[in-house]
């Protein structure tokens, strides 16, 4: 089965809201009557602005809904705890606080250890053509952590003192990004994405190669966003 675009997407208030717009995108999708001010506000945010996927995620467990997260992100999970179960998997992340710090890493890990406890699931597989067919071509969306820079094959960004997002190549840094894949068709896979002024359409929608796709989930690593969330009706 091959399909186009079967999400329809808002574009995002402001640069910091791609991941909630995303996921209002596939709540609509499911048909959780929500405005996308109330996902915006229900999301929780990390210090700096911005969200990460296992927020998403959690937001979506609290409304009933279940979740899956297949993590690319060596940063925060060892490839050697693949196959341990949640309650492990949540004791690994707190003795990792141990020997690593930041702001924004024990943030993330206080998410991910919640996500498991509301019982999310983390799965890590192989990022190939098969996951995106397992999921699209049965209408189910995929909410995706990537990297914006790799994606758009833009400059990299920084942000100016009216907190925008400007593009410059030798001040700029990597920027991830939140989009909704919601369709495939041979190579093709269709994004629907909150950013409407992106450099590859000027529009909400678009398509890309499934493998410059792969490399840009892959690359989100940088910024946190190597992830794919999945959101299901139980």
């Amino acid at each position: 089965m091959e399909n186009r675009h079967f999400v329809s997407i808002l574009s995002q208030p402001d640069d910091s809201t791609c991941g909630p717009t995303s996921l209002h995108a596939v709540y609509r999708y499911l048909g959780e009557n929500l405005s996308l001010d109330e996902v915006v506000k229900s999301v929780n945010y990390l210090p700096d602005g911005g969200t990460l996927a296992v927020m998403l995620g959690m937001d979506a467990l609290r409304r009933g809904l279940k979740t899956r997260i297949y993590s690319y992100n060596l940063k925060m999970f060892d490839p050697s705890w693949e196959h341990l179960p949640s309650d492990e998997l949540i004791e690994r992340l707190e003795l990792q606080l141990r020997y690593k710090q930041g702001k924004k890493f024990y943030q993330a890990t206080r998410a991910y250890q919640q996500y498991l406890h509301m019982d999310g699931e983390i799965v890590f597989e192989d990022l190939n053509r098969s996951i995106f067919e397992r999921y699209l071509h049965r209408g189910i969306p995929v909410l995706t952590g990537l990297s914006a820079t790799y994606l758009y094959n833009s400059k990299r960004e920084y942000t100016d003192y009216k907190d925008r997002s400007v593009y410059h190549d030798l001040k700029g840094e990597p920027m991830g990004h939140f989009v909704v894949l919601s369709g495939m068709m041979g190579e093709d896979v269709f994004i629907a994405d909150p950013y409407k002024e992106n450099p590859i359409s000027g529009d909400n929608y678009y398509q890309v190669n499934i493998h410059r796709l792969i490399n840009s989930i892959l690359l989100g690593i940088v910024t946190y966003d190597a992830n794919m969330l999945i959101v299901m009706k139980e």
